[in-house]
């Protein structure tokens, strides 16, 4: 039989141009596709900015969460006016009149304080009781938000500077920001309503876990985001948004935040202390499951959200407070998506009528 010229060719070619040839045509794992990407001064320059500027948040937000009740919710009041700020001095380019910023101030402010008000208004006590407080669910004034858009109406017929996107904005960013920040007050203070379901915590300290669950969900997500994303990551998630964000970060982001936050609810629930008693404990594990897996997702679109508002409007970050990090916003936006969202999952599993919490 003759042979094909494929064959003839190789056996003309000395033995080293073959074995090179065959090398060529042979498919094989690059090393280059399981190399770990080298870090580089600029990125250990603002890993270390990053962590130091981590730690102090640590050292001053931590205590006031653990604490609770007056520390915890001045805390969040101040952190609240820094917020408000920040989004609404997107806009200080355009300079238009300081009536709009101050309305838009004091109308997200009550946003955010309004459960409050209203429980208070109901029953004093259902706020406030033997020196605790209580949240047991999130609302905005439905009078409230019409007169926001109303008024910011107003003032854009009234002022040129100011125009139909900028009342898109800031009615988007006053009831988004005051739900989210409602929904921190919600995850931490919720639990010390539990005794609803015939369960109290005997040390009032313990109703913190759940924050710190949600925390640690959202936290890790980005933590194992950001250092997969430096070691390994290749393919961007979304370049136009955010340009450093990979895929490899993404799915190591998942796989942290999942470890810690369900081993987080196991080593709690062990401990004869579950984070949320009746919702999520080990009797109702599917949820924590559910819950665990859904929060680095929700974070990282809490992250892009944000992203893309200052891609829109072309700006780096929403502040300068905090260094490496930007703003407050810049360091929470994915907390307060993940907060909402835990807030709802919780309220559906409470409230929906065929589910009965035992």
């Amino acid at each position: 039989m003759e042979k094909n010229k494929e064959e003839q060719v190789q056996e003309n070619q000395p033995s080293s141009e073959i074995e090179q040839d065959h090398k060529r045509k042979t498919p094989s794992i690059s090393k280059d596709m399981i190399k770990v990407n080298e870090i580089t001064p600029e990125t250990k320059k603002s890993l270390k900015q990053r962590t130091i500027t981590a730690l102090l948040l640590v050292a001053i937000v931590v205590p006031p969460i653990i604490i609770g009740d007056w520390p915890f919710v001045v805390g969040l009041f101040i952190f609240s006016l820094i917020a408000i700020y920040e989004f609404i001095n997107v806009l200080a380019s355009k300079k238009f009149p300081l009536i709009v910023d101050i309305f838009t101030f004091i109308m997200t402010l009550s946003f955010i304080f309004w459960i409050a008000i209203k429980q208070y208004v109901q029953d004093p006590s259902s706020l406030y009781n033997n020196g605790h407080f209580y949240v047991s669910d999130i609302q905005i004034s439905t009078l409230g938000v019409a007169t926001l858009v109303l008024i910011l109406f107003l003032f854009a017929l009234s002022y040129s500077r100011f125009d139909v996107t900028d009342v898109c904005y800031l009615t988007t960013m006053s009831i988004l920001v005051s739900l989210c920040i409602q929904s921190i007050y919600f995850i931490r203070l919720c639990p010390s309503s539990i005794v609803g379901y015939n369960y109290e915590y005997s040390n009032h300290l313990a109703t913190c876990l759940l924050f710190f669950y949600v925390a640690l969900g959202a936290f890790f997500s980005d933590i194992g985001a950001y250092f997969f994303g430096i070691l390994f990551g290749k393919h961007k998630m979304n370049p136009r948004i955010s340009p450093k964000k990979t895929w490899e970060g993404f799915v190591g982001g998942i796989v942290v935040s999942f470890i810690v936050t369900f081993s987080f609810a196991m080593i709690c629930d062990a401990c004869n202390t579950p984070i949320l008693n009746g919702i999520l404990d080990k009797s109702h594990w599917w949820w924590i499951v559910i819950i665990s897996l859904s929060m680095p997702p929700i974070s990282v679109l809490g992250d892009l959200l944000f992203s893309t508002i200052k891609r829109y409007y072309k700006i780096k970050d929403f502040g300068n407070l905090l260094p490496g990090h930007g703003g407050v916003l810049d360091r929470i936006d994915s907390l307060l998506i993940t907060c909402l969202f835990v807030t709802c999952m919780i309220l559906v599993i409470r409230y929906f009528p065929f589910w009965s919490i035992s």
